[in-house]
């Protein structure tokens, strides 16, 4: 184990808003946990800081504030900042891709040549730059030609949250890769098992509910869950609750759609949850969906099973490698979808043999664990002189 203050790291990503979803949380718990093995972080963003559930302490959490608001996270101040400070740590590591807070980082190191490592987070797979239109396949292959490709090759390393992740990644675009390395990933476990009264949603007490929990984005096919409701849950004493902020107004078209199919009042439909709330969900919720199109890790599903919530998934979360398939990695068919509501959602004996088996699953994915191997991983990758540019397993 490294001793204490031996490496100093900072993170940089593109929002701290935690209503836009991505790699946030994880992160920050990270960072706070990994300080008891020698690893001091500090994270650096652009915007306004909105975690409520943040564990890392406020003074290592530093925003740049926009010269004018932009989706593409431009800040003048956060190379300012850079210059500044970045001889302060050991290394960088860049979460994300596509906005100018990691290109700034990327070019501040190779300015100063600390080394730093890309975690791309799922933005540099085919999902990702192919299939989302043709104007935005079109926008990030220039932007790879012109930025991105330079930040990779440079990189001292590029981490990823799965090993099926790197492999999708590394067929988009060619070029030479850094060292591609399967980084400690976790999540946080509830300290206590009892629920918390504070975070009662009163429309669902003492009701049995399917929830999903995240943001309210096409990626999530929050439809397909919809439609397969309506044929197989339809008339039922259950409701499916769809908790999470809305991406645009995509919101207002799922709910149009939960109208058409006649199943709205089945419906609950909650804004972002944080605290006591979103805990009293997971702990109440008889089963966590997430349909997913698209998800390279998870956290959300990671969360659900820790409080004890089995989860029923897509085959297109890259994390369900670590679960037992038990007839729950379904997918994406509506069929399929339709069959499970109507057999094994409403089985008690199957949903508590699925529970018991996912708390074992998750074992390895404990913030504690995974802070430990982070510390050794960053040690290994940073603090050592020879670095061989092979795929490795942290």
């Amino acid at each position: 184990m490294l001793s204490l203050s031996s490496i100093k790291v900072l993170h940089v990503i593109g929002s701290l808003d935690q209503r836009h979803g991505g790699p946030i949380r994880a992160v920050l718990d990270l960072s706070a946990a990994s300080q008891a093995h020698g690893v001091w972080s500090e994270v650096l963003s652009v915007g306004e800081v909105r975690v409520p559930d943040s564990t890392l302490d406020s003074g290592l959490i530093h925003a740049i504030p926009f010269g004018i608001p932009n989706r593409y996270g431009y800040a003048p101040g956060l190379s300012q900042w850079l210059r500044k400070n970045i001889e302060r740590f050991d290394c960088l590591i860049l979460h994300g891709m596509w906005l100018f807070p990691t290109l700034a980082a990327a070019r501040a190191c190779w300015d100063s040549g600390v080394p730093y490592g890309v975690f791309p987070h799922g933005m540099l797979e085919p999902w990702s730059v192919r299939e989302q239109g043709k104007w935005k396949h079109i926008k990030k292959v220039a932007y790879w030609t012109l930025f991105e490709r330079e930040v990779f090759q440079r990189a001292r390393c590029s981490l990823f949250t799965t090993r099926r992740e790197m492999e999708q990644a590394r067929n988009v675009f060619q070029f030479n890769w850094p060292a591609r390395v399967v980084a400690p990933y976790g999540v946080t476990l509830p300290a206590s098992p009892g629920i918390d009264r504070a975070g009662v949603v009163p429309q669902l007490e003492g009701r049995d509910f399917l929830l999903f929990l995240g943001r309210v984005h096409p990626c999530k096919n929050i439809s397909l869950l919809i439609r397969a409701w309506a044929r197989g849950m339809a008339g039922r004493d259950w409701k499916l609750v769809i908790a999470g902020p809305s991406a645009r107004d995509h919101r207002q078209q799922v709910e149009k759609l939960a109208d058409e199919l006649h199943v709205r009042e089945q419906c609950v439909f909650l804004d972002f949850v944080s605290g006591a709330r979103k805990e009293w969900l997971l702990r109440t919720a008889r089963w966590f969906a997430l349909p997913s199109e698209h998800e390279n890790f998870g956290i959300a599903m990671f969360e659900a099973i820790a409080y004890g919530c089995p989860v029923v998934v897509s085959d297109q979360v890259y994390s369900t490698e670590c679960l037992e398939p038990h007839g729950r990695v379904l997918p994406l068919n509506e069929e399929r979808w339709v069959e499970f509501f109507q057999t094994r959602l409403l089985d008690e004996e199957y949903r508590k043999q699925v529970a018991a088996s996912d708390a074992k699953a998750i074992d390895p994915y404990r913030m504690d664990k995974v802070a430990e191997k982070w510390a050794e991983f960053l040690d290994r990758m940073f603090r050592r002189e020879s670095h061989e540019s092979v795929t490795q397993s942290a």
